[in-house]
This record gives C-alpha cells, sequence and structure tokens, in this order.
C-alpha cells in the first residue's frame, strides 16, 4: 500500500511539529547573530563535567555508532537494520558531497591567528569541511529511524532532545558552528523521512523475509 510523503509526516505529526520548533529559534539566532559572535559567545562557557558529558554525547553521531546500531538491529529485525543503514549511508553521502563543496573552514581555523577560542586539551581537532555537520546530521537520522521504527510512542520524548545534545555538542567542543549543526539536522531530518517514504512504497522491503532477526524469529510490531 502506497504512502504520500504528507501522510507519512503526518503519522509522526508529534516529532516533525517538536523539531520544527527546535529548527524555527536554531534559524532565528542564526539570522539574528553572526556566526562568529555567536561561536565566541558559547565558547566562554564551560566546565570539566561538560566536558566529559559532551565528548561522551558526541559519539551517538559519529559513524563507528551508526555501524553498530544497524548491526543491533539484525537481532530485533531485518527491516529496522534495513532502514537505519541505508538511512545513514544516504544521509552521510549527501553530508559529505556537501562539505567538500563549500569546504568551509571550522572554528579552529576560521579563528586562528585572530582571536584564541577555548579548545579540549587533548581533544583532536579538524580544520576544515565545517558545513554541515556530520554528527549532526547521522545523530537526527537516527532520531528520525527509531521515531519511526519504535512501536512504544510514549517513549519518543527523550530521542529529540538526545539529537540536539549531540549537535550542540559539536559547538561546544568546537568542532563547528551553530550554522553547521543547523544545516546538519535539515539534511538528517529530510532525507531520512525521504527515504523511509521511499522504502514505504518499495514491494521488497515490506517482505517477509525482512520480518525475520539474526538468531530466530521477529516479534510483530505492536
Amino acid at each position: 500500500m502506497s504512502i504520500s510523503f504528507l501522510n507519512l509526516l503526518k503519522q509522526h505529526r508529534t516529532f516533525v511539529i517538536s523539531y520544527l520548533i527546535l529548527l524555527s529559534i536554531g534559524l532565528i539566532v542564526q539570522l539574528s547573530i553572526p556566526k562568529d559572535e555567536f561561536f565566541l559567545f558559547t565558547n566562554r562557557y564551560h566546565h570539566p563535567g561538560w566536558d566529559h558529558f559532551f565528548k561522551t554525547i558526541t559519539f551517538i553521531g559519529d559513524s563507528f555508532t551508526m555501524c553498530l546500531i544497524g548491526f543491533g538491529m539484525l537481532l530485533i529485525k531485518f527491516r529496522y537494520s534495513v532502514v537505519t543503514v541505508l538511512a545513514y549511508a544516504y544521509s552521510a553521502v549527501i553530508v559529505q558531497i556537501i562539505k567538500r563543496i563549500f569546504n568551509s573552514p571550522r572554528p579552529s581555523k576560521f579563528f586562528e591567528g585572530i582571536n584564541p577560542i577555548r579548545t579540549l586539551e587533548g581533544y583532536p581537532l579538524y580544520e576544515w569541511n565545517s558545513f554541515p555537520s556530520g554528527h549532526s546530521a547521522s545523530a537526527f537520522t537516527l532520531a528520525v529511524v527509531l521515531t519511526y521504527i519504535l512501536p512504544s510512542k510514549h517513549k519518543h520524548w527523550i530521542i529529540l532532545p538526545v539529537a540536539l545534545l549531540t549537535a550542540i555538542s559539536r559547538v561546544y567542543l568546537s568542532q563547528h558552528f551553530f550554522q553547521d549543526v543547523v544545516a546538519g539536522s535539515i539534511l538528517g531530518v529530510f532525507l531520512t523521512f525521504q527515504l523511509i517514504w521511499w522504502l514505504e512504497n518499495s514491494k521488497w522491503f515490506h517482505s517477509s523475509k525482512l520480518d525475520r532477526r539474526l538468531f530466530g524469529s521477529a516479534k510483530s510490531k505492536q
């Protein structure tokens, strides 16, 4: 049975509306304050506890984490693994292409010789391909995937905040500007919903073979 893109968004309206509210706030901030001024403003605030927290949560957007989750989904249902891996691959490829097109400097390079910025000692810093943020795109890709596959709707409240904190970690760790993580989140959300829409309208995605799991039969989705 085919489904329109609009109906897919309606099915996940709680996530979509919540994200659009956050995005509106982000765009207002982005349009109101120059990216360098906003970065320098946020770069002043730090705490050892925040350092450890953001260094940990940023791994949610890491490629290794996404692959690990995709493999873990095989233990639940092949279909979940397929949508996780394909969604990550799709958004990651698009993001990397855009990164190479813009090849914009990251904060460490942008402020080099102009204004010293706070960085975490021993934490690796990159200099180029700042726009858009790949970690932010991956985090929001995962957020959409989990919203799509999790049967318990009342548990969805935690998904978006975790993705948001992952995106914020990229600015806190001086890896990206605010506009980079906003753009990454947009790509992650839109491209993942687009892929899910395509899969939902693909006959092979609804094959009973994808209802299996790595060990034994999968439980049906409640």
